[in-house]
């Protein structure tokens, strides 16, 4: 049975998928769940040349759905498979505050069924346009910690313990939800699925590079809000709202640069004949 297993949804993610393959490789975790929802970019030819398939499960999924049906359904394929399962965003980059491997911060809480782990909501860096490169070392300037978006939880729950898939951000065990250092979240109206307190990132960060460059997130929010299907929500105006309400560069932070040479140096291996 895996300790640490990620669940993630992806569409059309081409570019930064390997990175965020890597990335949670690096962070501890032994299972990454890809579920593709009808990639037209190629998405899972890429995730298929990934060096260690053993530790990747892509899942197709072409048709209509919520992130709460994919969800569900993982949740319960998976909860006498793993310990933990982790549902982050392939723009979401999770990994310990101090330290390397999740899994020993997940050992240090024996007594959690789950954990909301907070955002730090990531800007563009003033990029314009996509860069070459990392993201982790693209885009190192971040909101302050007090932001009212970095409020916004994703779950890291035991999987055995999940009673419901609330959303794409709440997944909850009957022992409901604590942050990073055991304190006990309230999460739901009218606040949405987020915490009423300020963000707690002592143990646990999730960056959220929720723009990267300026011209990605045009591409990104034209496509329709982020999965769903309105065309009210894909104007050039929701565009400029949202970018200018996550577009945060207030603070210098590269923390993420520590996984980055065995990123680098997992990337650059081929695949395995």
């Amino acid at each position: 049975m895996d300790y640490l297993t990620a669940c993630c949804t992806a569409k059309d993610e081409a570019p930064i998928i390997l990175e965020w393959i890597a990335f949670h490789i690096a962070a501890g975790f032994d299972r990454l769940v890809i579920i593709d929802n009808g990639s037209t970019d190629g998405t899972p030819d890429v995730i298929r040349s990934f060096w260690d398939q053993d530790k990747i499960d892509l899942i197709d999924w072409p048709g209509p759905g919520t992130q709460v049906a994919m969800y569900e359904r993982v949740a319960a394929n998976y909860r006498d498979r793993t310990e933990w399962l982790a549902f982050i965003d392939a723009d979401e980059f999770l990994y310990p505050t101090e330290g390397t491997d999740l899994r020993e911060t997940l050992k240090a809480m024996p007594n959690v069924d789950g954990i909301g782990v907070h955002w730090h909501i990531y800007g563009s860096s003033g990029h314009t346009e996509a860069q070459p490169g990392l993201v982790i070392e693209n885009y190192q300037r971040r909101a302050e910690p007090d932001f009212i978006y970095n409020r916004h939880i994703k779950s890291v729950v035991r999987a055995a313990k999940i009673v419901k898939v609330y959303s794409s951000h709440l997944v909850a065990p009957a022992a409901g939800m604590v942050d990073d250092v055991g304190n006990e979240l309230h999460l739901g109206p009218p606040y949405g699925w987020y915490s009423e307190k300020p963000a707690s990132h002592v143990r646990l960060r999730l960056n959220h590079y929720h723009t990267r460059s300026k011209g990605e997130y045009r591409t990104k929010a034209m496509r329709g809000y982020f999965g769903v299907d309105d065309e009210k929500l894909a104007t050039e105006q929701r565009f400029r709202d949202m970018f200018e309400a996550h577009d945060r560069n207030e603070v210098f932070d590269d923390s993420a640069m520590r996984f980055a040479p065995e990123v680098r140096a997992s990337m650059a291996r081929l695949p395995e004949i």
